[in-house]
């Protein structure tokens, strides 16, 4: 591709990607005639590195970098652009889908490794006999190990990492037995687990329900959690949203239809004109995520629980639109912090019907709780607000017991005043 051509093309594609955005060409067509002179800018400063520049120029990686600076100079802090190959992650990532081993993992600073604190089920990892506590000290085997200390956990994770169907080799230090476990692991997709379900260690009427995100999975996930816990003889649940960043929508719908009543009112939506309308719950059935289904026999099925809602400054979007709908309500109390603060609703557009790989992410609406104010940029107060133990703070969130998790024990002590 020549300069003068490839320059054409750059603003062809800048012209394509404000089109997705705004969708109203009249207004697209006067804002790059008052933007001329910028786009001039541009295919200078494109000419002299093509003319003077000792490098030589990937155009590809050009090209999306120019596109993701454009998204930066929106002001929309939430918008992105994503190649081919991040879309594709992107996607798999919603619908809770990942190729790996099939473990969750923290770092462990007390050995510098990386510590495993959940095995997903159905996974190569399970398969192989990896268990929750096993330290991973080595990624490799025999004399081509590499120690995670020495070569650093972020580098280590990105070693764990690869290919549908090559192979994970990794030495255990497994704890209880006291000794080093090596294993070779074929790495196959599995469903990621965005929710976990047991008995509270200090009140085993309790159960607790930990939620991290909400993807495609999560709403068949949740209500497996749920009825086993119900089955176990708990009769008070607290619903843990600390630290989830919040999801997809049709997940949230699915989850809030378990405790609302057919009709009720879920999220109120306003778009660019301001106009506010009402989103409502019903049964409900996705081509493309049957995991948020909602059958009639769904719809209300958990309304008569007791619970209480565990949230802090890092509870956002979705899930506290859980939380809050769930307080207008009035079907739940909230323990915790002030939250995030995140009232805004992104859109996904993908490029592939203009000829383009990749797709474009940008926030197209603002969102509300059924009834009350919006919390964009402010926050959800909580019914009682308790902060972490100052002590706790620095301690890693999956290692603080139930007995001293400050936090959940006030959310106990608030389910039996209800």
């Amino acid at each position: 591709m020549n300069p003068k051509n490839n320059k054409k093309y750059l603003i062809r594609i800048l012209s394509i990607l404000v089109t997705v955005a705004i969708s109203v060409n009249a207004f697209v067509s006067c804002t790059f005639r008052k933007s001329e002179e910028s786009y001039e800018k541009l295919e200078l400063i494109d000419s002299l590195f093509r003319t003077y520049s000792i490098f030589e120029l990937d155009e590809e990686a050009l090209m999306d970098a120019v596109l993701k600076g454009y998204i930066e100079g929106t002001g929309d802090k939430y918008a992105e652009y994503f190649t081919a190959e991040e879309y594709e992650r992107f996607t798999a990532d919603n619908n809770g889908e990942l190729v790996g081993i099939g473990i969750s993992v923290i770092q462990n600073t007390d050995y510098g490794c990386i510590e495993i604190i959940n095995v997903i089920p159905d996974s190569p990892a399970l398969e192989a006999g990896l268990m929750p506590g096993d330290l991973i000290i080595y990624i490799g085997v025999g004399d081509e190990k590499k120690s995670v200390e020495t070569v650093g956990y972020t580098n280590a994770l990105e070693l764990l990492q690869g290919d549908e169907g090559s192979v994970a080799e990794i030495t255990v230090w497994r704890v209880d037995e006291g000794k080093e476990i090596e294993f070779s692991i074929v790495r196959e997709k599995v469903t990621a687990v965005s929710v976990t379900g047991r008995v509270c260690d200090t009140d085993e009427t309790v159960g607790i329900v930990k939620i991290t995100k909400f993807d495609l999975t999560t709403p068949k996930q949740f209500t497996k959690a749920v009825d086993e816990l119900l089955s176990k003889g708990c009769d008070k649940f607290v619903f843990d949203v600390r630290n989830n960043p919040g999801g997809d929508l049709r997940s949230i719908r699915a989850v809030l239809s378990y405790f609302l009543e057919d009709g009720d009112v879920f999220i109120r939506v306003s778009d660019r004109s301001g106009k506010m309308e009402s989103d409502i719950i019903e049964a409900i059935e996705y081509s493309n995520a049957e995991d948020c289904n909602v059958s009639k026999e769904d719809v209300g099925k958990y309304r008569e629980l007791n619970i209480a809602v565990l949230v802090n400054g890092s509870t956002a979007s979705a899930a506290e639109l859980f939380t809050s709908a769930l307080m207008d309500h009035k079907l739940s109390v909230t323990v915790g912090t002030v939250t995030y603060g995140k009232g805004t609703m992104q859109s996904t557009f993908s490029l592939a019907s203009y000829g383009y790989g990749g797709a474009l992410k940008l926030t197209t609406n603002y969102y509300y709780p059924p009834f009350s104010d919006s919390y964009d940029g402010v926050g959800i107060t909580p019914d009682r607000e308790v902060e972490l133990d100052e002590a706790l703070k620095g301690k890693n969130i999956y290692k603080i017991t139930d007995a001293e998790d400050n936090q959940l024990q006030a959310a106990i002590d608030e389910l039996y005043s209800k």
